[in-house]
């Protein structure tokens, strides 16, 4: 004798059971999930934590993340509001509500100041120093501000706001450099330095 689904009354012989429910009920069953909390930057629009710093994720990873559906072959659709996932029976989509918070992150509120914790100065013939400076400032840009950049005869000098960036910069043009630090104050009983990273080119 066919089994009944006890909720719709559908046979097992029309349609795929899971346990004592037919498929389809047993997709509608699942609980909903449940709202997800995110803050963004309102300057610039990056996820940001609760230090506010920057998150190197996309919105779709960053809900997958929280809503713990990791190994489910989560994907977020930022338009319809919808999470796709699967399950024992099946893939399903349900919708999510993502609350978001807004902030600014701590390269964009350094990023109207003068703050800065590296120097690079580009020193060369000055046609691959100017082209050089492009490639750089352009790229730094992408991962933290630049609040000044200098022309001097000798060469040119960009300010950075985040020192390990103006490092990978210059790492990412496979650039030999000549690093040296300077005492720039404390703050918190902590002693503060300035970094100059020296570029021959």
């Amino acid at each position: 004798m066919a089994r009944h689904c006890p909720i719709c009354g559908k046979a097992e012989t029309g349609v795929e059971f899971y346990g004592e429910l037919c498929l389809p009920c047993a997709k509608s069953r699942l609980p909903p999930l449940q709202p997800v909390k995110i803050t963004l930057c309102q300057k610039c629009g990056s996820l940001i934590d609760k230090g506010r710093n920057r998150k190197d994720a996309s919105l779709s990873e960053e809900v997958v993340r929280l809503l713990k559906l990791k190994g489910k072959n989560a994907d977020f659709d930022i338009k319809r509001g919808l999470v796709g996932y699967d399950t024992p029976f099946g893939r399903v989509s349900q919708s999510a509500l993502v609350l978001q918070d807004k902030s600014i992150c701590t390269i964009c509120g350094r990023a109207g100041t003068q703050y800065f914790e590296a120097i690079v100065q580009l020193r060369g013939e000055e046609g691959k120093v100017m082209k050089m400076s492009d490639s750089l400032v352009g790229k730094l840009q992408k991962k933290t501000f630049v609040p000044k950049i200098e022309e001097k005869k000798e060469g040119i000098d960009i300010y950075v706001g985040s020192r390990n960036e103006a490092i990978a910069a210059i790492n990412a043009f496979s650039l030999s450099f000549v690093r040296t630090e300077k005492l720039a104050g404390e703050r918190d009983g902590k002693r503060l330095y300035r970094t100059t990273l020296l570029v021959r080119l």
